[in-house]
Protein backbone atom coordinates (compact mmCIF):
# COMPACT_ATOMS: atom_id res chain seq x y z
CA UNK A 1 0.00 0.00 0.00
CA UNK A 2 1.31 3.13 -0.61
CA UNK A 3 0.81 6.29 1.65
CA UNK A 4 -1.90 7.25 0.17
CA UNK A 5 -3.57 4.31 -0.06
CA UNK A 6 -2.95 3.50 3.43
CA UNK A 7 -5.13 7.36 4.31
CA UNK A 8 -7.47 6.65 2.15
CA UNK A 9 -7.89 3.35 3.97
CA UNK A 10 -7.92 5.19 7.37
CA UNK A 11 -10.29 7.72 6.59
CA UNK A 12 -12.61 5.28 5.16
CA UNK A 13 -12.54 3.28 8.13
CA UNK A 14 -12.14 6.13 10.88
CA UNK A 15 -13.69 9.09 9.48
CA UNK A 16 -15.01 11.57 12.05
CA UNK A 17 -11.90 10.84 14.84
CA UNK A 18 -9.34 11.91 11.95
CA UNK A 19 -9.06 16.02 12.03
CA UNK A 20 -6.72 15.80 9.35
CA UNK A 21 -4.51 13.59 6.86
CA UNK A 22 -1.80 14.40 4.65
CA UNK A 23 1.48 12.76 2.98
CA UNK A 24 4.31 14.23 4.26
CA UNK A 25 7.33 13.60 2.52
CA UNK A 26 6.32 10.46 1.44
CA UNK A 27 5.22 9.35 5.05
CA UNK A 28 1.14 8.88 5.60
CA UNK A 29 0.17 11.19 8.97
CA UNK A 30 -3.19 11.86 10.48
CA UNK A 31 -4.16 14.00 12.55
CA UNK A 32 -6.40 13.13 15.84
CA UNK A 33 -7.97 14.78 18.87
CA UNK A 34 -6.74 13.17 22.41
CA UNK A 35 -10.03 11.90 23.16
CA UNK A 36 -10.25 9.51 20.18
CA UNK A 37 -6.54 8.54 19.84
CA UNK A 38 -7.47 5.16 21.58
CA UNK A 39 -9.83 4.50 19.17
CA UNK A 40 -7.71 5.14 16.27
CA UNK A 41 -4.50 3.69 17.92
CA UNK A 42 -7.15 0.66 18.50
CA UNK A 43 -8.95 0.52 14.58
CA UNK A 44 -5.10 1.08 13.00
CA UNK A 45 -3.67 -1.82 15.06
CA UNK A 46 -6.80 -4.11 14.33
CA UNK A 47 -8.10 -3.74 10.68
CA UNK A 48 -6.55 -6.59 8.65
CA UNK A 49 -5.78 -4.36 5.64
CA UNK A 50 -3.20 -2.48 7.77
CA UNK A 51 -2.39 -4.42 11.13
CA UNK A 52 0.10 -1.35 12.27
CA UNK A 53 1.29 -4.28 14.78
CA UNK A 54 4.42 -2.25 15.82
CA UNK A 55 4.98 0.96 17.52
CA UNK A 56 8.43 2.08 16.74
CA UNK A 57 8.54 5.79 18.68
CA UNK A 58 6.30 8.39 20.81
CA UNK A 59 7.65 11.60 21.18
CA UNK A 60 6.44 14.80 22.38
CA UNK A 61 6.69 18.35 20.51
CA UNK A 62 6.67 21.63 21.87
CA UNK A 63 5.45 24.38 19.77
CA UNK A 64 5.78 27.74 22.00
CA UNK A 65 7.79 29.82 20.24
CA UNK A 66 6.23 28.99 16.97
CA UNK A 67 2.62 30.95 18.28
CA UNK A 68 0.95 27.89 17.16
CA UNK A 69 -2.44 25.93 18.63
CA UNK A 70 -2.56 23.44 20.14
CA UNK A 71 1.09 24.07 21.98
CA UNK A 72 2.15 20.86 22.48
CA UNK A 73 1.91 17.36 20.25
CA UNK A 74 2.35 13.60 21.11
CA UNK A 75 3.48 12.06 17.79
CA UNK A 76 3.54 8.25 17.45
CA UNK A 77 5.25 6.00 14.96
CA UNK A 78 3.37 2.85 13.81
CA UNK A 79 4.53 0.23 11.31
CA UNK A 80 2.92 -2.66 9.80
CA UNK A 81 5.42 -5.84 9.27
CA UNK A 82 2.97 -7.72 7.49
CA UNK A 83 2.16 -5.08 5.14
CA UNK A 84 5.62 -3.07 4.85
CA UNK A 85 3.60 0.51 5.36
CA UNK A 86 3.73 3.07 8.21
CA UNK A 87 1.44 6.04 9.49
CA UNK A 88 1.98 9.10 11.26
CA UNK A 89 -0.68 9.81 14.55
CA UNK A 90 0.10 13.47 15.54
CA UNK A 91 -2.03 14.36 18.67
CA UNK A 92 -2.74 18.01 19.56
CA UNK A 93 -2.55 18.61 23.16
CA UNK A 94 -3.86 22.13 24.95
CA UNK A 95 -1.40 23.98 26.79
CA UNK A 96 -3.70 23.93 30.14
CA UNK A 97 -3.61 20.33 31.75
CA UNK A 98 -2.06 18.67 28.89
CA UNK A 99 -3.49 15.21 28.30
CA UNK A 100 -3.17 12.31 26.23
CA UNK A 101 -4.33 8.60 26.79
CA UNK A 102 -2.04 5.45 27.14
CA UNK A 103 -1.72 3.26 24.16
CA UNK A 104 0.29 0.85 26.31
CA UNK A 105 -3.12 -1.97 26.61
CA UNK A 106 -2.37 -2.02 22.56
CA UNK A 107 1.29 -2.07 22.66
CA UNK A 108 3.59 -2.72 25.88
CA UNK A 109 6.04 -0.59 23.85
CA UNK A 110 4.49 2.54 24.87
CA UNK A 111 5.19 1.84 28.68
CA UNK A 112 8.19 3.85 28.74
CA UNK A 113 7.78 6.33 26.01
CA UNK A 114 4.85 7.50 27.98
CA UNK A 115 6.54 7.71 31.32
CA UNK A 116 9.25 10.02 29.23
CA UNK A 117 6.46 12.10 27.97
CA UNK A 118 5.62 12.84 31.65
CA UNK A 119 8.28 13.07 32.97
CA UNK A 120 10.24 15.63 30.09
CA UNK A 121 7.24 17.29 29.29
CA UNK A 122 4.48 16.74 32.12
CA UNK A 123 1.90 15.43 29.94
CA UNK A 124 -0.63 13.55 32.15
CA UNK A 125 -1.34 9.61 30.42
CA UNK A 126 -4.36 8.74 31.83
CA UNK A 127 -4.60 4.80 32.08
CA UNK A 128 -0.98 4.40 32.22
CA UNK A 129 -0.22 1.64 34.52
CA UNK A 130 2.74 2.84 36.01
CA UNK A 131 2.79 6.45 35.20
CA UNK A 132 6.16 8.23 37.35
CA UNK A 133 9.43 9.73 36.20
CA UNK A 134 11.93 7.76 34.39
CA UNK A 135 14.91 10.01 33.81
CA UNK A 136 15.12 13.12 36.10
CA UNK A 137 14.97 12.50 40.18
CA UNK A 138 11.86 12.10 41.43
CA UNK A 139 12.16 15.34 43.52
CA UNK A 140 12.78 17.23 40.64
CA UNK A 141 10.56 20.05 39.66
CA UNK A 142 9.14 21.12 35.86
CA UNK A 143 9.87 19.54 32.95
CA UNK A 144 13.80 19.80 31.28
CA UNK A 145 11.86 19.81 27.04
CA UNK A 146 9.22 22.61 27.51
CA UNK A 147 10.39 25.12 25.88
CA UNK A 148 10.19 27.92 28.83
CA UNK A 149 12.00 25.61 31.04
CA UNK A 150 14.99 28.26 32.77
CA UNK A 151 18.16 27.06 31.58
CA UNK A 152 20.40 26.18 34.65
CA UNK A 153 24.10 24.81 35.43
CA UNK A 154 23.97 22.53 38.22
CA UNK A 155 25.61 19.08 39.19
CA UNK A 156 22.68 16.31 39.27
CA UNK A 157 23.71 13.64 41.28
CA UNK A 158 21.39 10.67 39.30
CA UNK A 159 21.86 7.38 40.82
CA UNK A 160 24.21 5.76 38.48
CA UNK A 161 27.14 9.17 38.29
CA UNK A 162 26.82 9.90 42.44
CA UNK A 163 30.08 8.53 43.22
CA UNK A 164 31.71 9.60 39.88
CA UNK A 165 34.13 12.20 41.26
CA UNK A 166 35.17 9.82 44.39
CA UNK A 167 35.60 6.79 42.17
CA UNK A 168 37.66 8.44 39.75
CA UNK A 169 40.06 10.02 42.37
CA UNK A 170 40.73 6.58 43.49
CA UNK A 171 41.04 4.86 40.02
CA UNK A 172 44.21 4.18 38.09
CA UNK A 173 44.30 5.21 34.71
CA UNK A 174 44.52 1.85 32.74
CA UNK A 175 47.81 0.49 31.51
CA UNK A 176 48.30 -0.40 28.26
Amino acid sequence: MTAEEVIEKIKSLIGDDIKNAEVRLGDAVVFVAPDALQKVAGALKEDADLRFEYLSDIRGVDYLDLDREPRFEAVYELHSFEHNHSVRIRVGIEEENPSVPTVSDLWKGALYPERELFDMFGFDIPGHPDLRRIIMPDEWEGHPLRRDYPLTIEDVAFSHNRDFKSELVKSKPPTR
